[in-house]
């Protein structure tokens, strides 16, 4: 036997914001920013910047690391991190994409905030072996008798 579900217009709207989070829907109503208090209009890599920033303020096992970012980073979206956390948090890592993964997830897994930037996005496809093969299952990995389910 079947359920019968409740009928209802295919025009109205149903709020299940709870269930898509940020997904767009065309008939969700525009939010309510007003009350979010002041904003500031930023650039793509001030907004970067400032959110690094803003998670290595607020959560102090927070790290970031990849090609040049000691320096400001390729695109200078880390720039001034190093000189306001120092050298412990903010450094540079060798070229190996596939390295910078792996040591964003085992930091990960450990407990900590891992930061790690990849230069460019074609250079993603190397750390892919670390996301698919590694992250993506570590959920179901056993260490030392013990499950890991988050």
């Amino acid at each position: 036997s079947s359920s019968s579900s409740s009928s209802s217009s295919s025009s109205s709207y149903v709020d299940h914001s709870h269930l898509y989070n940020n997904t767009y829907h065309p008939q969700a109503p525009e939010p309510n920013y007003t009350d979010l208090g002041p904003t500031t209009k930023l650039n793509l890599f001030t907004a970067i910047n400032s959110a690094m920033q803003t998670a290595m303020k607020t959560d102090p096992t927070a790290i970031m690391f990849g090609e040049d970012v000691a320096f400001g980073g390729v695109f200078r979206c880390s720039q001034d991190l190093r000189e306001e956390f120092g050298e412990g948090r903010v450094f540079n890592t060798p070229l190996s994409e596939n390295g910078i993964a792996g040591m964003a997830i085992g930091y990960a897994s450990a407990g900590g905030t891992a930061i790690g930037e990849i230069q460019f996005g074609d250079y993603i496809f190397p750390a892919f072996d670390q996301i698919v093969n590694e992250m993506a299952k570590f959920r179901y990995a056993r260490v030392e008798s013990l499950f890991f389910v988050f």
